[in-house]
C-alpha cells in the first residue's frame, strides 16, 4: 500500500518512520452514518481523516445528544485518548463519507514515541482544539443562530474538503448547533432566499461561498487566525 496521505497530522510523520509503521496503518473508505466510537469504551483505533467529517457527540445521562465537535483532514480522533486513559468520553460517527486512515492503539503508541515530528503535530492540535472550545462557548452565547448556521457549513466545507456538496441534514445542523430543529429549517429558508444556500434531501449546496463567508460569525476569523498562529509556531516549543 502506497503510504499518501492527505491528513495534516499524519503527513508530518517523518518519511522514514512512516515506511517503518506502513504495515500499521490502514486506508479505508467510511461511509456516512458510521459509527466509529461509542461513548465509554476503550479506545482500539485512532483515526486520521483524509477528505471524511468525523462527528464527536457529548451524551447526557438522560440520553441526550449534542454534536461536540467536527473532525476532518486537519486533525484525528483518538490520538489523545489512545495515550491517555484509553477511554472514549465521546461517541464518534462519520458525517460526511470518505477515505481516512486508521491505526489500532497500540501501534499509535508505539508511533508516538518514535515519532518527532508526530509529537509536535499532536502538540499544536490540543492548542488549536481548546482555543475552538473556548471560542465555541462564547460563540453559543452571544452570537445569532443564522452567523452560527453560516459558520458550521463553511467550516465542514473546508475540513472535508468536498467542495460546496455538503450531507448535513437540518436535524444534524440542530445537533451541531445545539437548536431545535424547526430553528434550523426557519433558518435554512433565510439563506435560500439569500441566494447563499440550497436545501436539498439528504444535505445542503453552498451557492455563494463569499457571501456565506460574510454572513458567517466572527469566531470563524479569530479562531482560523489563532489556529495559523499556532501550526506557524517553532517546533522547539514541544520538542527538547
Amino acid at each position: 500500500m502506497t503510504f499518501n496521505p492527505k491528513n495534516a497530522i499524519l503527513a508530518e510523520i517523518e518519511p522514514a518512520i512512516a515506511l517503518k509503521f506502513t504495515a500499521q496503518i490502514e486506508r479505508v473508505e467510511l461511509n456516512r452514518g458510521d459509527v466509529l466510537q461509542e461513548t465509554g469504551a476503550e479506545i482500539l483505533w485512532v483515526w486520521f481523516p483524509d477528505d471524511a467529517l468525523i462527528c464527536m457527540a457529548s451524551e447526557s445521562v438522560e440520553g441526550e445528544s449534542i454534536s461536540g465537535g467536527m473532525v476532518g483532514r486537519n486533525g484525528t480522533f483518538g490520538a489523545f485518548e489512545a495515550c491517555g486513559s484509553r477511554i472514549s468520553y465521546s461517541r464518534a460517527l462519520v458525517q460526511i463519507g470518505g477515505i481516512a486512515w486508521r491505526i489500532r492503539a497500540a501501534h499509535y503508541r508505539d508511533l508516538f514515541d518514535h515519532s518527532a515530528n508526530l509529537r509536535v503535530a499532536i502538540h499544536k492540535q490540543v492548542e488549536a482544539l481548546l482555543v475552538e472550545a473556548r471560542q465555541l462557548v462564547a460563540c453559543t452565547a452571544i452570537h445569532r443562530v443564522e452567523s452560527r448556521m453560516c459558520r458550521v457549513l463553511l467550516d465542514a466545507s473546508a475540513r472535508s474538503h468536498k467542495g460546496s456538496h455538503l450531507t448535513l441534514t437540518q436535524e444534524e445542523l440542530a445537533n451541531i448547533l445545539g437548536v431545535q430543529r424547526s430553528t434550523i429549517a426557519v433558518t435554512s429558508s433565510a439563506l435560500q432566499r439569500g441566494g447563499l444556500i440550497r436545501s436539498r434531501r439528504g444535505g445542503i449546496d453552498i451557492i455563494d461561498f463569499g457571501r456565506l463567508e460574510a454572513a458567517a460569525c466572527s469566531c470563524r476569523r479569530t479562531i482560523a487566525y489563532a489556529q495559523q498562529e499556532i501550526y506557524r509556531a517553532p517546533d522547539d516549543v514541544c520538542e527538547g
